[in-house]
């Protein structure tokens, strides 16, 4: 019994980590009419920040993985965790689209690294079929994230405005 649910917990939290690049990206997309009125910038300044969480999740990836293969999962995780929910910080309080779009993209590199290092616990855990099930699993969710991620975002703003999604 223990065994099955600390298999389901370990997917639950990779699937939850594996998922936060396309949360990253995608979440705020309805909420970008707003942010246009609220920054007093043109919409394609405001398409700026979706530009860099996308580079910030590039650059974190070829950063997370040599970081989590030298030192372990546990902190680069840890470290990617802490410089996530700093820079949604950022993002929730920048007062220019220029800081925002800044943020944005460290709220990338930070989003990578739950991307690679979900993948190398699976990989450190599992092997085999077992392997292949935890990735098929990871894979799958990577492939929701994207469409719910929006409609997440749009029905969170519609409550809590465009600030609300951070």
């Amino acid at each position: 019994m223990v065994k099955e649910n600390s298999r389901l917990f370990i997917l639950i939290f990779l699937g939850m980590l594996t998922a936060f690049g396309p949360f990253v990206t995608d979440m705020y997309l309805p909420t970008l009419p707003a942010m246009t009125g609220f920054f007093h910038t043109t919409s394609s300044q405001v398409q700026l920040g979706l530009t860099a969480s996308m580079i910030g999740l590039a650059i974190g990836q070829l950063l997370f993985g040599p970081l989590s293969d030298k030192y372990g999962r546990r902190i680069p995780l840890i470290m990617a965790m802490l410089l996530f929910l700093l820079s949604t910080l950022g993002c929730l309080f920048s007062a220019t689209i220029i800081q925002f779009v800044g943020w944005r993209l460290v709220q990338g590199i930070a989003g990578a690294g739950g991307i690679v290092i979900s993948r190398s616990i699976a990989a450190d855990k599992y092997s085999g079929k077992e392997l292949a099930k935890m990735l098929a699993v990871i894979g799958a969710i990577n492939g929701v994230a994207p469409v719910a991620a929006p409609m997440a975002g749009g029905s969170m703003a519609e409550s809590l405005g465009w600030k609300g999604i951070f």
